[in-house]
């Protein structure tokens, strides 16, 4: 008898991820058959009709069509588990890979691999992940314990998660925003560059980056490289600094961040955009009877880097800084017309109506002095539900860990 019910799950758990298999061949093969242009991501109000509707089927197919072979095993675990392993498997494609891309290869994109979140395959996975999840839920409700409590939420969170995250995907927008100090922009561009109306404006009244020091560089005079192998290769610049790199005897003596030429010939600062990073360098090699006092600079898009060739083998140049902060003070007008002015900091997002805002981007080809923001604009209105789906995946965790402290408690 037991030997009989080990077959019998053993053949629901070949024929759930058997079910997996087919429904990936399928998804690709409709991929194919449409030129990989992917499925029509339904928006507001339709999004929730369909929401709606399916809702009402696993209802009706529960109520009226249990007792049906497929529907049974659809509300099984060896129907769950199979599901859950193909969603995750997509999913995890979708983490790991650049999606979008234009540039991908045919075959990416005719598979739907390019563009996961509005592939047919995953369409397919989690209309099935969706269906077994639903059933499963369903047939606990019919005998409702403390116990079934924290799995209830548990799998209704994660199906509300799956549900809110598919069906919300036509009404996410994610849209660049590109706009000049003392300027406005009143539109975004989305990933096609098709400009789309914002309901409130912005207005950039400063652009504002600070720097990392840039760091001493030995360079092969070869290939041009950063031997990696060196020690003490690539470190951060700063005045009165000593080191050994290579067999060379190393001070800075002196280190001006933002730097111009006069009319005798010696640097000062200055903060003119044609200002560059100079550091002056005291190097001595007194195995070769070697001895350098001179400036390096790595320069800028207006000015040519300035490298110190210390011997047949090796030069000494400075790499370009690394920014450490950017940040844009804006002027937000919401669609009231209310003003507000704050600082937009990259991972510190503002929020403005139903919209957040990110520091995402600037002009790198003039770095510091660069006039233009790039700010990102995203709307997901789905996003609360999901938030709701994950508080009730740790609520019902943390049931289902209380509970199993006491074990010797009956749970009815």
């Amino acid at each position: 008898m037991e030997e009989k019910r080990i077959g019998k799950f053993r053949k629901e758990y070949l024929s759930g991820f058997l079910t997996s298999f087919i429904i990936l061949a399928f998804g690709i093969a409709f991929e194919w058959i449409n030129k990989g242009e992917g499925v029509f991501l339904p928006s507001w109000p339709q999004n929730a009709m369909i929401g709606i509707s399916f809702v009402f089927i696993l209802m009706f197919l529960h109520f009226f069509y249990s007792d049906f072979n497929v529907v049974r095993w659809l509300s099984r675990i060896p129907a769950s588990i199979s599901a859950i392993a193909l969603f995750t498997f997509l999913t995890l494609i979708l983490g790991l890979t650049q999606q979008n891309n234009p540039d991908a290869p045919k075959l990416l994109k005719f598979s739907g691999l390019n563009h996961i979140r509005s592939s047919f395959t995953f369409l397919f996975s989690g209309l099935y992940l969706l269906t077994t999840l639903g059933l499963v839920i369903l047939r606990r409700f019919k005998s409702l314990t403390y116990r079934n409590i924290g799995f209830a939420l548990n799998h209704i969170g994660l199906w509300l998660i799956v549900l809110t995250g598919s069906l919300g995907s036509g009404d996410l927008m994610r849209l660049n925003i590109y706009v000049n100090e003392n300027e406005s922009a009143i539109y975004g561009y989305n990933k096609n560059r098709q400009a789309l109306k914002l309901p409130f404006t912005i207005r950039l009244l400063d652009f504002n980056i600070e720097d990392f020091n840039p760091k001493l560089a030995f360079v092969d005079n070869i290939d041009k490289s950063i031997p990696k192998e060196i020690e003490n290769n690539l470190v951060m610049i700063e005045e009165g600094i000593e080191l050994n790199i290579a067999g060379w005897d190393i001070e800075v003596s002196e280190f001006i961040s933002s730097a111009i030429m006069d009319s005798f010939g010696n640097y000062i600062y200055s903060e003119d955009t044609i200002a560059i990073p100079v550091a002056r360098i005291h190097v001595i090699n007194e195995e070769a009877q070697l001895e350098y006092d001179e400036y390096i600079s790595c320069g800028n898009m207006m000015v040519n880097p300035k490298i110190l060739k210390l011997d047949d083998k090796y030069s000494l140049a400075m790499t370009l800084p690394e920014p450490r902060e950017y940040s844009s003070l804006i002027e937000l007008i919401d669609s009231k017309g209310q003003i507000d002015t704050t600082k937009l900091i990259v991972n510190k997002p503002v929020r403005i109506d139903s919209w957040k805002l990110y520091q995402l981007s600037y002009d790198e080809r003039l770095g510091k002095w660069s006039q233009l923001s790039v700010i990102e604009a995203i709307r997901d209105p789905w996003l609360p539900i999901i938030y709701l789906g994950v508080f009730m995946i740790i609520a019902g965790s943390i049931y289902l860990f209380s509970i199993g402290k006491t074990p010797n408690e009956e749970v009815r």
